[in-house]
């Protein structure tokens, strides 16, 4: 109960951000790897009005379950697509998709899984797409980061200059960072948006 209620709070919270730093707009397609319930989609599509194409995809059958359940409460369309897939080999076509987001999801790859994950984004955008993403930063002294992974179960945390380079070897320009405002720890968060063209 408390963490469905963490996770909606999430979708809401984070959904401002997405949408100024995304730039989106009603008819824009969105796809999220590591979408969980699909909180920040079903919120960003509810607060744009959108009918575009909203998918998100999760490795967590019980996440994906439990987003289909609240789409389909009594009174509400669903709004958004939810399977369960890797973002390691994304189920999906190339050059579908508007704006690809990473929210949260990038402490549980290595840094190999990364790259792959990178460039599977890079596939499914379409030419002039782009990818946003924002993820907890290294903070304070290499002990206390390394607490924060251990207690999310998590592979590492990246910086700023890591992340940055990155982004740049799998293909993504005019990288911008912006800030994520967040009611929780909002100066340990490391965000990026960078787009094709």
């Amino acid at each position: 109960m408390v963490g469905r209620f963490i996770f909606r709070l999430s979708g809401v919270v984070y959904s401002g951000s997405f949408i100024r730093a995304a730039g989106l707009a009603s008819g824009v397609s969105v796809l999220e790897i590591g979408c969980g319930m699909g909180s920040v989609l079903t919120a960003t599509r509810r607060r744009l009005r959108s009918t575009a194409t909203y998918l998100g995809v999760d490795l967590s059958i019980q996440m994906v379950r439990q987003g289909h359940s609240r789409a389909l409460e009594p009174g509400r369309q669903k709004p958004v697509s939810l399977v369960v897939a890797s973002g390691l080999s994304l189920p999906i076509g190339n050059s579908g998709f508007d704006v690809v987001l990473l929210s949260h999801v990038i402490k549980y790859l290595t840094d190999e899984q990364l790259n792959k994950v990178l460039w599977e984004a890079k596939r499914v955008l379409k030419p002039a797409g782009r990818v946003v993403l924002w993820e907890f930063s290294p903070v304070l002294t290499a002990r206390i980061t390394g607490l924060i992974v251990k207690c999310c179960h998590a592979e590492k945390l990246r910086g700023t200059l890591e992340l940055r380079r990155a982004l740049k070897t799998a293909g993504f320009r005019n990288l911008r960072p912006f800030r994520v405002v967040t009611p929780w720890l909002p100066w340990s968060n490391v965000a990026f948006t960078g787009s094709l063209d």
